[in-house]
């Protein structure tokens, strides 16, 4: 290929080929086999010099035959399950800790894959999900507590969306509508406002969310509210299914992603997650 340069038919998203892929050595640590490799860094940087920015940030990946919904659609910063489609669609696997770089030069001497390729939404999801491992929501310590250790229902949650994972593109949360306070004990309750976010133009995904905001809400009375009335720990005000195309700029602003992965959060002492 001819020397790098701004005409260079490497893109974000574009996948390595396997002749790429065995001769820089980038294999899957656990399944070599199956291994995927994209291009992580975005089209402006690929663009520069090779003696300016001289290396290129890949994701070594793999194939999966089961994907998890709750890793669709970024709403897992760690893991991302994806489809890629052309001759021979199929579901990738991508983690956070699996990215590397490679040099400009020696990428320049293949071709992307052009059999297969992420669809313009896809490749928006992919950009999402890099972008969420820097950028996250953050809730008050206390309130994760109650929600992950305390009552258990941050698994309640990512149980339900689990099943319908492709049709409901995010989890949305309103902590006290948006205040920082402090609560101290069972009945200083925290206000919680939960949006199910689905895409309208996919068959089933209002049903599939209204399923999910209905068992939510289940989990969260089963749970948290008393036989006199009363709400303990969080009191679930709201849980509803919300299109995409009735969300407005201002809500999102307002709104914090709720991610359906919880290791950070369980680790003792509880590590930091930085804000979204």
């Amino acid at each position: 290929m001819a020397e790098w340069n701004r005409n260079t038919p490497w893109r974000q998203g574009h996948l390595l080929s396997q002749d790429a892929i065995t001769t820089l050595g980038l294999r899957h640590a656990a399944r070599s086999e199956q291994t995927v490799v994209i291009v992580a860094s975005h089209d402006c940087d690929l663009a520069q010099a090779p003696e300016g920015e001289p290396k290129i940030e890949i994701v070594i990946g793999c194939l999966v035959t089961d994907k998890d919904g709750n890793c669709t659609h970024a709403k897992n910063a760690r893991k991302l399950h994806v489809e890629f489609v052309g001759g021979d669609t199929f579901w990738a696997e991508f983690e956070a800790t699996a990215k590397s770089s490679i040099e400009k030069l020696k990428l320049n001497e293949f071709y992307p894959r052009s059999d297969v390729h992420l669809t313009a939404e896809n490749h928006t999801i992919f950009q999402m999900w890099l972008a969420s491992r820097y950028r996250r929501s953050a809730f008050p310590d206390e309130f994760e507590r109650r929600l992950t250790r305390e009552t258990k229902l941050a698994d309640k949650i990512a149980k339900a969306v689990r099943p319908h994972g492709e049709l409901i593109t995010g989890v949305f949360f309103d902590v006290d509508e948006g205040a920082e306070v402090v609560r101290s004990g069972p009945d200083d309750t925290y206000t919680l406002d939960i949006s199910i976010l689905y895409d309208p133009d996919v068959d089933a995904a209002e049903h599939a969310a209204d399923e999910v905001a209905n068992t939510i809400k289940t989990a969260f009375k089963d749970k948290l509210f008393t036989s006199t009335q009363q709400w303990l720990h969080i009191e679930l005000r709201f849980c509803e299914h919300i299109a995409e195309s009735t969300l407005s700029y201002a809500d999102f602003k307002r709104l914090k992603r709720w991610r359906l992965e919880h290791i950070s959060l369980a680790a003792d002492p509880q590590q930091s997650v930085l804000a979204e």
